[in-house]
């Protein structure tokens, strides 16, 4: 592209090259590990990426009867298809591995279809993995980043607006609501199990989540 660019000086865009710095030294250890969609059927989304896009379902996790979790991802050991892994074993690795794809279900909001004329988003969060949670929540603390939910925190009462965000990116649509609040007290026993308590989500400039987890988890 930056060929193209130099040799068509003429044509009516701009690029411009990336030369940022070395990064901080802070920052060793990070990498995107996952994008978390909210998905409407987890076997429909599972066969879906399965048959056309080749992904390898890892694990689906039932954290309640109205909750799921499900992950899948392309095989680590090379290009899809070149280097095969057991989902048990893409499991062990989970928290070192990037390109992962994490799908909620939610059964109170399952009946959501696609509308052209009002498009639903289905965005998540982005999954980050750091090698120090404390270390990196005190960084972030200093750079004036905006915590939707710290290291030991779990709140989804809907009282605050940290935890409707949190709720509504968690898949909990109306979440101050009498049943909702429900299948979170159900649901909630399975999502500290797998270290929810432990997360951190942060947001960015234009409110997108990332949530922060560390290398090695203290979860399931």
């Amino acid at each position: 592209m930056a060929r193209q660019a130099e040799a068509n000086s003429s044509l009516p865009f701009t690029y411009i090259q990336g030369d940022d710095p070395p990064a901080d030294p802070a920052t060793k250890g990070y990498f995107i590990n996952h994008v978390g969609l909210i998905v409407s059927d987890v076997n429909r989304t599972r066969k879906w990426y399965s048959d056309v896009l080749g992904m390898r379902h890892i694990f689906t996790f039932e954290v309640s009867p109205e909750y799921t979790i499900m992950y899948m991802a392309h095989s680590q050991g090379g290009r899809n298809g070149t280097g095969y892994q057991t989902g048990a074993e893409m499991a062990r690795d989970k928290n070192n591995m990037a390109g992962m794809v994490e799908f909620v279900q939610y059964s109170g909001s399952s009946n959501r279809s696609y509308d052209a004329g009002s498009p639903r988003i289905t965005l998540s969060h982005l999954g980050l993995i750091v090698d120090d949670i404390p270390a990196a929540q005190s960084r972030f603390d200093s750079l004036g980043v905006r915590f939707i939910k710290r290291a030991g925190e779990a709140d989804l009462s809907g009282d605050t607006e940290e935890s409707r965000i949190l709720g509504g990116a968690w898949g909990f649509p109306g979440i101050q609501s009498e049943k909702v609040q429900e299948d979170i007290a159900r649901g909630m026993p399975g999502l500290e199990a797998i270290g929810f308590r432990e997360f951190m989500v942060v947001a960015d400039p234009d409110g997108n989540l990332i949530e922060v987890q560390a290398l090695v988890p203290t979860g399931i």
